[in-house]
């Protein structure tokens, strides 16, 4: 491994220092057509993103302005931030699914006077006031910039703005490292979204952070970025790739991950928790596909691993035998079913939401490390992070050096560290700190006598039922999202006497034998839930929720209260079909599909 390269203060200098170390190797790797990829070598990426800073200050883009990037993945999304922060211009990521209102909203808080998308209705909702400080408007495709806009607002094309460097006078001094690099939002689970200012050294700080944590990554490796780039996490990742001088490969339609991942073969690959059971779901799908001599092979490799797992989550020795059986295994078999995501990937990292332990332990059987990490919008530096040699499953690992973790009694976290914010933008309320100055960051958990941190929930999510308990519902929710057939699950219940759940399950649950068998095993998996936090009633929705509902962030959070109030009618109908039903007990459940009469499974859950 080669010397850490030395400290940033701002993403300019970063860009600078590995422009210096690495000139001709790959920085950038864009798709121009399925499965055809094109280079961009860090000197060619310096030299567009200087040209396209002078093109930006020719466009009015001044130090300190505001300009919100709207769009997918794309070189022109990392050429235009690149070239943004170079001048001391504000970076506003923005998800281009999210609905155009919340973007007027986020952007009248950011006060942006510059736009640039490659989808105009994004902007359908901005208001006159808004308007009239728009000085740039930039669109990132040929068909944007025909839209047609209000108060004689006119898009500017790339090679416009190409143009525009050659008439640029003299440049704004760079940014130093106190000046804002990056305005983001809060993903408004509970709300409406609220913005968050960070500097470019507090993003410097984070990013050798991230690139510390995954010091394997060097010169030669290889990063897949998919993710939205409104998404923190995935801009720091790319920026530690660009500290350490990866190769970032860039997919602009998210879909098509599957089909680019194993040719790319990143050495780290970032992902939601979806992603992975989706991931896995795939797997035992395709081994169900196969002659069955094929599936007793796989199968009985796939035990072996196991076998070699649990010795080597518990430090205990593998025995010699099951070494020897363990290489071949690998050899024949289990190293083929970890080909779909290439053959150099060292280590899976997921966030966001709690990931099921079974599939920790299948993907670490199998001889993928999939490690569970722990951010928020408040704090730009990751607050705990599994690593390749140091991890826990059931974990998000040990907080990040320059975090201090603090868990209360009663089980809440609260933070203080050079990461974390200052305050929030605007009028909205200032952050909630305890008398020492540490933000409590609203998330439960505890930490065990090896340091490892353990999420168990979120204050602001725990319902309280009539009876007085508590629940705290990512754990129910995770339980009953086991169930094969069922996608998504949200525990209702503040007020109630007791717990329901609204689910949604794939189209293939039609017709009533996959009814009945998703009920039997619906019942299974409510019977490991503690009495008090098993479910009396679960209804299934016809549709799955959705971002364009309002009902999941463009992060994928569920909004509670949201779908609450959008499904009031059928969570009362449910109710009152628990309530009918004098003989129900503890142990029963009743199930509803929204499209039909409801279902009581036979015998006790």
């Amino acid at each position: 491994m080669t010397d850490a390269p030395p400290t940033a203060a701002t993403v300019w200098q970063l860009l600078e220092q590995r422009v210096a170390a690495t000139p001709e190797a790959v920085a950038f790797q864009r798709e121009r057509d399925e499965g055809h990829w094109e280079p961009l070598t860090w000197r060619a990426f310096h030299a567009r993103v200087t040209r396209l800073r002078r093109g930006l200050h020719a466009a009015g883009l001044r130090q300190g302005d505001r300009l919100a990037l709207i769009a997918p993945v794309s070189i022109e999304w990392e050429l235009l931030h690149h070239a943004a922060l170079s001048m001391g211009v504000v970076v506003v990521g923005l998800d281009a699914h999210d609905l155009p209102q919340r973007i007027a909203s986020m952007s009248r808080q950011a006060d942006v006077v510059g736009f640039a998308t490659s989808d105009a209705r994004v902007l359908a909702q901005l208001d006159e006031g808004q308007w009239s400080k728009v000085r740039v408007l930039l669109a990132l495709h040929e068909t944007t910039a025909a839209a047609e806009l209000p108060f004689g607002k006119q898009f500017m094309t790339w090679d416009e703005l190409d143009d525009l460097a050659d008439t640029s006078g003299a440049m704004a001094q760079t940014p130093g490292p106190e000046d804002l690099a990056t305005i983001i939002f809060t993903s408004g689970t509970t709300g409406a979204p609220k913005g968050i200012a960070y500097s470019h050294a507090q993003v410097c700080m984070a990013v050798a952070a991230i690139a510390d944590a995954f010091g394997f990554v060097q010169h030669d490796g290889r990063l897949l970025c998919w993710l939205p780039l409104s998404n923190l996490f995935q801009r720091m990742v790319n920026l530690a790739g660009l500290r350490q001088g990866a190769a970032t490969y860039l997919l602009g339609d998210p879909r098509r991950v599957m089909a680019v991942v194993a040719a790319v073969s990143p050495d780290i690959f970032v992902g939601v928790p979806r992603f992975y059971e989706k991931l896995y779901d795939g797997i035992r799908a395709s081994i169900a596909a196969r002659p069955a001599l094929q599936r007793k092979v796989i199968e009985l490799a796939w035990r072996i691993g196991r076998l070699v797992s649990t010795c080597r989550l518990a430090r205990r020795p593998v025995p010699a035998w099951l070494a020897v059986a363990h290489k071949a295994a690998d050899r024949a078999v289990l190293s083929r079913l970890r080909g779909v995501m290439g053959v150099r990937l060292r280590c899976m990292v997921t966030g966001s939401a709690p990931t099921p332990r079974y599939l920790l332990d299948e993907f670490h059987s199998l001889g993928w490390l999939l490690l569970e990490a722990y951010g928020m919008s408040e704090n730009v530096m990751p607050m705990a992070m599994n690593r390749l040699d140091d991890f826990r499953f059931g974990t998000v690992g040990r907080p990040l050096s320059g975090n201090h973790i603090v868990v209360a009694a009663g089980g809440a976290i609260s933070v203080k560290g050079p990461g974390v914010f200052s305050a929030y933008l605007g009028a909205d309320p200032a952050p909630s700190r305890d008398a020492d100055g540490f933000y409590l960051t609203g998330d439960l958990g505890q930490i065990d006598v090896d340091g490892y941190l353990c999420l168990t929930g979120r204050t602001g999510d725990l319902i309280k039922t009539s009876t007085g308990r508590r629940v705290a519902p990512a754990g129910v929710e995770a339980q009953l999202r086991l169930t094969p057939g069922i996608d998504q699950a949200i525990l209702i219940g503040s007020g109630r006497k007791c717990l329901v759940a609204l689910c949604t399950c794939g189209p293939t649950i039609r017709d009533p034998g996959s009814r009945a068998q998703l009920i039997s095993a619906l019942q299974e998996q409510v019977k490991q839930l503690s009495e008090f936090d098993r479910p009396l009633g679960i209804a299934f929705l016809e549709r799955p929720f959705s971002i364009d509902s309002g009902e999941l962030t463009p992060n994928l959070k569920p909004r509670r209260s949201a779908i609450e109030k959008m499904q009031q009618s059928l969570i009362d109908d449910l109710y009152a079909r628990i309530e009918q039903r004098q003989d129900q007990d503890a142990h029963d459940l009743t199930v509803l599909f929204a499209d039909a009469q409801p279902e009581r499974p036979q015998g006790k859950s």
